[in-house]
């Protein structure tokens, strides 16, 4: 196994794409602590990496809350000793409309979760990382940071962010043993996109089938991304197969962006 005796954390871990990827991580080996809100479905996930004779541990957390954060970051180490990963998955989708049109909540919510969340979460955990002298943190983007998407800003502006946070980030944790990666997914297969597809299909005035193929059919392999896609790329960033690798913007987007 790729991930023996190794502790990684996943935020937003209890359903779509962090799912997978917590699942994928246990299954390579590694002890996972999951957070996120939905206790219930971080549950069932810790149920099934318990079964695979991994250690897991739900922590319910707010990624708008710092102090709930910062809690988490002693919870975990106190529970497993020390971490190798924190995978950055929690996001939200943000409104769908025109620019003009959105409310300066719904926007600075977007950017509270996406990029802020991603901030205190690294900020809570990468003290210890130093302190060991090693460990890999994976951000999870959207290739929606390099593509237009129709009707949906604050979403693309929040997720190429993450692109600008994690090569700066590079350089700060590079000295201290430690790489930092950003993947960029296309279309993920999952209740998300269906949501995206549905949007899309209202904004132009076409159906459903029509927006879907837009995200399949624009990609060299003529379909979206697979959760498990986007799992074995965090087990690759976490592994010591990717021990030269920091900085990177790792598309995993079928070929929807190659940039």
């Amino acid at each position: 196994m790729l991930l023996e005796d190794h502790v990684a954390v996943v935020t937003g871990g209890a359903r779509g794409i962090g799912r997978e990827i917590a699942l994928r991580l246990g299954r390579e080996g590694a002890d996972v602590a999951l957070l996120a809100r939905s206790v219930d479905a971080m549950e069932d996930v810790a149920a099934q990496l318990r079964d695979v004779g991994r250690r897991a541990l739900v922590v319910p957390t707010d990624l708008r809350d710092p102090e709930a954060i910062t809690a988490a970051a002693e919870r975990t180490i106190t529970e497993f000793g020390h971490v190798d990963t924190v995978v950055n998955n929690s996001g939200v989708g943000g409104p769908s409309a025109p620019l003009w049109e959105m409310a300066l909540d719904d926007w600075e919510e977007t950017f509270r979760v996406n990029v802020t969340g991603v901030y205190l979460v690294c900020k809570a955990f990468i003290p210890a990382m130093i302190e060991q002298r090693s460990g890999s943190i994976v951000i999870i983007g959207s290739v929606t940071g390099k593509r237009p998407l129709l009707n949906r800003t604050p979403y693309a502006a929040s997720k190429l962010a993450l692109v600008g946070l994690v090569r700066t980030l590079a350089h700060e944790v590079g000295p201290h043993g430690i790489r930092a990666n950003v993947i960029s997914p296309g279309g993920v297969e999952g209740e998300r996109i269906n949501w995206v597809i549905k949007q899309q299909a209202e904004g132009q005035g076409i159906t459903q089938d029509e927006a879907r193929a837009q995200f399949a059919d624009a990609s060299p392999l003529k379909r979206l991304v697979a959760p498990q896609d986007v799992a074995n790329a965090v087990v690759f960033l976490a592994s010591e197969q990717s021990a030269g690798i920091t900085g990177e913007d790792m598309n995993v987007s079928a070929g929807l962006a190659m940039y």
